[in-house]
């Protein structure tokens, strides 16, 4: 052994470089990004105090760079392009990168030099490799003796030699080649580009970033961002945020600090990049990791990760295990046949099992785990390879998932008694050792640190290390010294110590022991730390099992083991490796080992040796004490045996337990209690069935508990029966519901939904079974249960179980309706009940429905369990009967099946386990008739149950007064002379009264009871029309009842006779129509109208309206004065000037001058414009004029000299007259009352010269029509003249009477005379009347 004073030499190595500038550095940097940061150029970067955002621009990604001068190179090459033999210069000649780390980037830049006359144009630049990557060019164009550059980076993805060319487009001079070289070797962060991945469409590929920490100090990242929009980064954890440490890592750690997650949402070929940047000794350095994936939308198997990367492992290191997960993107689900290595490897075990992966699922499933042993890799093929998952579905080809791992061939040899340290029973002096390490591996190993972890440092302690310790390859060096120091209480420690090297951690196992065994006492024993047999029966024999396990870490030898104590043995039984935890799980195979025959064992490190020790309790009783002795040459370990010895018996209560009534599809269950005598506690141990029946087991309960209660019945289980679990296929009960929508399974017996055709045969299989089983006796099943218990064995129990029929309807099978109205229906109750712990599809619908209703129902009466059908009349066509459910809408279940009327007469219904729901059955008749027939029940676990349906349906019938209603049922009302006396009675005593009351006889024919809920009479309630039902309330009759119905009847005297209809509706929505017939006597009527009283109105509303009369009478009073003013200021005007005159002085008041005026003022117009219209509405000239219409020549000059109008008068009468007697443009001024008639159509008229004009005889317009009463006026006026005529009189009478023959009606005239005001007054009233009556003519002709 060396010295501990002969250290090894330090493992500190001086980290010198250059630096290349940042400017330089960022140019390679956004080089290697181009590809990717064109489509999104934004990063982010995150440090511990700022997040920074980077954008990059559109323009060149390199800064210019100066011309150089090409004398200072040395070096030069010609590049002769294809077909043109013009040189052009690189410098240098050729780029070679030498050695660089896979995933940090460096660049270089080349010169380019045109010695030609002519200038060049430099169009592209390409390469035909991803590790290197090329800016482009400064200048486009290099004129003759000018000079360019670009730059080219080397990213090496792989390790390994790399070359590549580059490819130089010119416009005019071909294609110009640059050769460039590299060799890629590990990164020192143990960092891969993630290239090669392969995900579906609308998924995501995250892969996680594990950076290695190779410097002896804490590694920091300072700046992590991604490139690329569908590329981000996120923390391993998910968290948004988080501190520095989160990016630390420890010296010589491998630690996950990110993960990156691709997005795929374009079907396309994708790469980005990652830019790392940590706080390493060479800070210029970056790393960059490509990210390639490529998305598609093949339907397929996609694996998670683009390779299975287990790192890197030493020889002695345990075996890696990496998850395989695996995601279907195809339309269905995919079985996953098998999962292997390609090439077979010993090195990686494939721990798969057969899994479906299920289509649809956006999540990746776990599929296999992935092992890799570096103590099994003894060849590099080892160390690579793939992972090859075959898929069941044959249009998906097989998917390889490569896998690697570098394995650092190699150990750290060391003493292992040097770190071994036994705890002695007295004190003893600290113990300090050297620690010797020996480097087996193939390179230098530079101890870091050692470290104790906390638990060790209470007696270990670590001297003389404070440098790092570089051991070389294949040598040893002391490295520490372990100082021990025993302290008390004395434990067991069994610890590493910590070695921080190059080559990762190491530990170095570091252990104090006693040399004592660990006992440990398996159940049944009560307590740990003795060996407790418990309460004992004295007929009893039980046995313990316990173990000694050695924890040290030396082999320790058992030289021998004794009992001490009547009654007791004890016997090795088997040594193996393990611990207590193994111990304990192997239990039950330690206690039905059989016994060993050595007398002595060694047991080594980490070994336990499993002991029996037996009780026998025959002829004990109380109390026992005793003990056991293991002797080692550390110790005498020595166990205690304690027992408690009763007396008692255990039996079940009751002897016989019988199971209720069950089928398939039910299972049932009974309490399993026992009956204990003992005056202690009984544990239970174990409950069996001795009946190889499955059909039987036993289940605990919670509240159930391990120990008996003395004296007393506990429950111990649940017994349960199963019918189900033996009949398989062949249960008397119980069918698959295959819905309609669904085709059916073939050779398989199902209920269909809506298919009836097939039930009889099904339920006849099903009920065939169920005889068969009744006659074998198979419906009654035994089985026998034993329990065990500490303190006695084998008690036992036997368990009865019965078969039955099940059947759905928990009401009764055979339903009897009331008696029901024709018109109403009645409804009956059905529940139906689940009696399995299934769900039952359940359809229920009237025999009608059924294909062939008279077979089924025959076929029915030998099958079902209801008796003799035959003396029933069940009518196979009736609908009367329906089922209806108080739901509104239909219902559809997870499962598909739409409960609910689904269609006509059939109900659907679903019943969970044990469900009861209510039907309603309504019985709806349609003749007065008896009617049977039988509900359907269709379900899928008898397939058919029955109810007998029996229903009556009836008529209400109703008599008023004996007589039926109709037309011809007449309720008659008479009304005699003595009951109108009060109409004759001149003095009135009192009010007259002439109701008429009468009682009629309302009788209950029918057999039904009759509600009557109203009386109309001619659709009014309970009054009208003078009829009155007193007692309209509601009431109600049964059959064969009556009850007197009180009318009443008031008449109006408006008529003789009243009939009106009587209408009585009952609730059941019948009405019985009936004739109300009253009479009176036809001579009374006027009288009795008169002693009616008067409503309170009446007075008022005369009052009203003779108001409004007078009204009226005054407004046309006053109309009619406003109108005669209109008419007699003309008069009154004419008059005047009359009488002014000196040739008519004295001449009497004659009303056809005023006439006549107008009419030769008419006449005297036309003549002037030489154009007057006819009588009968023709133009004539001037000078042509009839006789029958003009005057002599003499007469007119007579009454222009009578009459001496000017002008202005004329003008001034006619301005006067009324709107309606305007002149016109045909008939000039008219006369004061105009009116439009018309000539009979069958007259024509007379020309007295025998000249007929032409065209035919048109309708004129006459001043007044001919009247009696204006007939008489004038005859009046005429003979009560007493003056004589004089000429003038006569010239006016003769005018007149032309004007009367030509114009048709004469003016309303009149003739001053001086017999008295009233009869002025006379002629005055009757001129505005008859001026009235012509206005009105007037307006309605116009209108």
């Amino acid at each position: 052994m060396a010295s501990p004073e002969k250290r090894a030499p330090s493992c500190r190595r001086s980290r010198t470089g250059a630096r290349t500038p940042c400017v330089g550095f960022f140019r390679m940097l956004f080089i290697a990004f181009i590809h990717s940061t064109r489509a999104n150029k934004q990063a982010f970067i995150q440090s511990d105090t700022i997040l920074e955002v980077l954008h990059f621009g559109e323009g060149s990604l390199l800064q210019a760079e100066s011309d150089i001068d090409f004398s200072l190179y040395h070096q030069q090459s010609t590049s002769p392009h294809r077909g043109n033999c013009r040189p052009i210069r690189f410098e240098p000649p050729m780029l070679d990168f030498h050695e660089q780390p896979v995933g940090m980037p460096k660049m270089e830049k080349v010169y380019l030099h045109n010695p030609s006359s002519e200038e060049i144009s430099l169009i592209s630049i390409s390469a035909t490799t991803a590790h290197f990557h090329a800016s482009f060019f400064q200048n486009r164009i290099i004129p003759p003796g000018g000079n360019t550059s670009f730059d080219v980076v080397f990213l090496a993805r792989v390790v390994g030699n790399v070359e590549n060319t580059l490819f130089i487009n010119t416009s005019h001079h071909g294609v110009f080649t640059y050769q460039v070289f590299g060799v890629g070797v590990p990164n020192p962060y143990r960092l891969r580009p993630f290239i090669g991945a392969r995900v579906p469409v609308n998924s995501s590929f995250s892969p996680l970033i594990n950076i290695h920490n190779p410097f002896s100090e804490p590694l920091q990242v300072v700046e992590m961002y991604s490139s690329g929009g569908d590329l981000h980064l996120e923390l391993p954890t998910g968290q948004q945020g988080g501190t520095g440490k989160l990016w630390e890592i420890p010296p010589f750690e491998t630690k996950g600090v990110m993960r990156a997650i691709f997005s795929s949402r374009d079907v396309d070929n994708h790469t980005a990049f990652i830019r790392i940047k940590t706080n390493a000794p060479n800070e210029d350095q970056y790393v960059v990791i490509p990210v390639e994936v490529e998305v598609t939308s093949a339907p397929g198997i996609y694996s998670s990760t683009e390779m299975l990367d287990f790192g890197t492992l030493r020889s002695q290191d345990r075996p890696k295990l990496l998850n395989l997960h695996l995601l279907n993107s195809g339309p269905k689900d995919v079985p996953i046949t098998s999962v292997r290595t390609t090439p077979s490897n010993e090195a990686v075990t494939v721990d798969f099992k057969a899994v479906t992966l299920k289509a649809g699922e956006s999540r990746y499933t776990k599929v296999a785990s992935i092992s890799f042993d570096a103590s099994k890799a003894k060849r590099p093929y080892q160390f690579s390879g793939k992972i090859t998952v075959k898929a069941k579905e044959k249009s998906y080809s097989k998917l390889e998932i490569p896998y690697q791992a570098e394995v650092l061939e190699g150990y750290l040899g060391f003493d292992h008694t040097a770190t071994l340290f036994h705890i002695r029973d007295s004190p003893v002096e600290p113990v300090d050792r050297p620690i010797f390490l020996t480097n087996a591996f193939n390179f230098d190993i530079c101890i870091h640190n050692v470290s104790l972890p906390e638990e060790a440092k209470t007696m270990f302690k670590v001297q003389n290390f404070s440098t790092p310790i570089l051991i070389p390859a294949h040598e040893s060096r002391y490295i520490f010294s372990l100082l021990f120091r025993a302290v008390r209480p004395s434990i067991h420690i069994d610890s590493n110590i910590l070695l921080i090297t190059n080559a990762s951690k190491f530990h170095l196992p570091v252990r104090a022991y006693t040399g004592f065994l660990e006992p440990l006492i398996l159940p049944p024993s009560l307590k740990e730390n003795l060996l407790d047999f418990g309460v004992r029966s004295a007929t009893d024999t039980s046995s313990i099992v316990f173990v000694v396990v050695n924890s040290n870490p030396i082999e320790l030898e058992i030289k021998s083991w004794l009992v001490v104590g009547d009654s007791l043995s004890m016997e090795l039984l088997k040594t193996e490796k393990g611990n207590t935890t193994v111990a304990l799980s192997r239990l039950q195979e330690l206690q039905n080992t059989s016994a060993s025959h050595h007398k002595t064992v060694i047991l080594a490190s980490g070994y336990y040796a499993a002991f029996r020790v037996t009780l026998v309790a025959k002829a004990l009783e109380g109390v026992y004490d005793g003990a056991i002795h293991i002797t080692t040459d550390y110790e005498i370990l020595i166990i205690p045996v304690k027992a408690l010895i009763a007396v008692g018996t255990l039996k079940s209560s009751p002897q016989n337990i019988v199971m209720p009534p069950s089928f398939p599809g039910k299972i049932v269950h009974q309490s399993f209690n026992m009956q204990s005598s003992f005056t202690q506690k009984v544990r239970l141990q174990q409950i069996r069935s001795l009946t190889e029946d499955i059909r039987f087991y036993y289940k605990r309960l919670r509240n159930n508990k391990d120990e008996l209660e003395p004296r007393r019945k506990s429950k111990v289980a649940n017994i349960y029966f199963d019918a189900s679990l033996q009949c398989g296929d062949h249960c008397y009960v119980g069918l698959p519901f295959v819905l309609k929508s669904e085709s059916k399974p073939h050779g398989v017996m199902a209920l269909q939904e809506d298919m009836w055709d097939a039930d009889v045969d099904l339920h006849q299989t099903l009920l065939k079974r169920w005889k068969e089983l009744k006659e074998r006796s198979g419906h009654k099943i035994e089985a026998v249960f034993e329990v065990n218990t500490d303190l006695q064995k084998n008690v036992q129990a036997k368990i009865t179980a019965h078969l039955s029929w099940p059947s759905l309807v928990n009401s009764s099978q055979r339903i009897t309706f009331p008696l029901t109205n024709t018109n109403s229906s009645s409804d009956e109750e059905v529940i139906l009940q689940n009696p399995a712990d299934v769900p039952v599809y359940v359809q229920v619908l009237p025999l009608a429905l059924l294909p062939s209703p008279s077979v089924f129902s025959g076929k029915l009466a030998d099958r079902l369990p209801l008796g003799n059908l035959s003396n029933i009349n069940i009518d196979t066509k009736t609908f009367e009967f329906q089922v209806h459910r108080n739901q509104t809408s239909v219902i559809k279940s997870s499962s598909g099946f739409v409960e609910g009327s689904t269609r006509p007469y059939v109900f659907n219904l679903l019943l969970l386990p044990g469900e009861v729901k209510s039907l309603s059955v309504r019985f709806t008749p349609v003749s007065n008739h008896s009617v049977s027939s039988l509900l359907i029940v269709r379900n899928n676990l008898t397939v058919i149950d029955t109810i007998i349906l029996h229903g009556r349906g009836t008529t209400e019938s109703l008599k008023v007064a004996g007589k039926l209603p109709g037309q011809g049922s007449s309720l008659r009302f008479k009304m005699t002379e003595a009951l109108l006396k009060d109409c004759t009675e001149k003095i009135k005593v009192r009010e007259p009264n002439f109701t008429l009351k009468r009682t009629f006889r309302v009788e209950n024919t029918g057999l039904l009871p009759i509600t009557i809920s109203s009386a109309e009479i001619n659709g009014q309630a309970c009054e009208g029309y003078g009829f009155k039902v007193l007692n309209c309330q509601e009431f109600a009759l049964k059959p064969n009842a009556s009850k007197d119905l009180i009318i009443l009847f008031t008449p109006d005297f408006t008529s003789s006779r009243v009939i009106r209809e009587l209408k009585l509706m009952t609730r059941g929505g019948s009405e019985f129509v009936f004739v109300l017939n009253a009479s009176l006597p036809y001579h009374m009527l006027a009288a009795c109208a008169e002693t009616l009283p008067r409503p309170s109105w009446e007075l008022a509303l005369y009052i009203i309206v003779s108001v409004v009369m007078c009204s009226m009478f005054l407004l046309v009073i006053a109309t009619a004065y406003l109108e005669a003013q209109s008419i007699w200021e003309p008069f009154k005007r004419r008059v005047s000037v009359e009488s002014n005159s000196s040739l008519e002085t004295g001449r009497p008041f004659n009303l056809r001058d005023i006439v006549q005026i107008p009419n030769d003022l008419n006449e005297a117009t036309q003549a002037s414009r030489g154009l007057y219209p006819s009588s009968n509405g023709t133009a004539r000239a001037g000078g042509r004029q009839d006789k029958s219409r003009t005057l002599s020549d003499s007469d007119s000059q007579d009454k222009r000299s009578r009459i001496p109008f000017s002008r202005p008068s004329i003008q001034t009468i006619s301005s006067q007259l009324p709107k309606g007697s305007s002149s016109s443009g045909q008939d000039g001024p008219a006369a004061p009352c105009q009116l439009i008639s018309r000539k009979p159509r069958n007259i024509k008229q007379p020309d007295p010269q025998g000249q007929s004009l032409s065209g035919p005889s048109l309708p004129h317009i006459d001043l007044c029509p001919e009247d009696p009463e204006y007939t008489s006026l004038i005859g009046a006026m005429d003979n009560d003249l007493d003056r004589p005529e004089s000429l003038g009189a006569e010239a006016l009478q003769e005018r007149s009477s032309r004007a009367i023959q030509n114009k048709g009606t004469p003016v309303c005239f009149h003739q001053k005379r001086g017999k008295g005001l009233l009869f002025h007054f006379q002629v005055l009233t009757s001129c505005f009347d008859t001026i009235f009556q012509c206005w009105k003519t007037k307006e309605s002709v116009q209108k």
